[in-house]
């Protein structure tokens, strides 16, 4: 892309992927669908599950980034940041 742009180079070109880790889903629930991947499948049980979300990234030269965790949360706590984002939480 630097020779694409001339101004982005390998360093600053990150990928970045998401998943997700559900947490709560147990034998009290039921999936109710097809096994064709295209056709929607629906969930039906317990509603007490909470979803957490991390995020990975890799830059062009294949150095690794911090990963992140997102949590379910009502309220930032400091402890979470790193001291640059200190200020953010408070």
């Amino acid at each position: 892309r630097e020779s694409e742009y001339g101004w982005i180079k390998p360093e600053n070109t990150v990928n970045v992927d998401e998943g997700g880790i559900m947490a709560g889903f147990g034998l009290d629930s039921l999936v109710i669908g097809s096994s064709d991947p295209r056709r929607k499948a629906f969930l039906k049980g317990s509603e007490s599950r909470t979803w957490t979300t991390f995020i990975e990234a890799v830059t062009a030269y294949g150095r690794l980034l911090k990963p992140g965790i997102i949590f379910k949360g009502k309220e930032l706590q400091q402890q979470w940041f790193i001291d640059e984002f200190r200020k953010i939480a408070d």
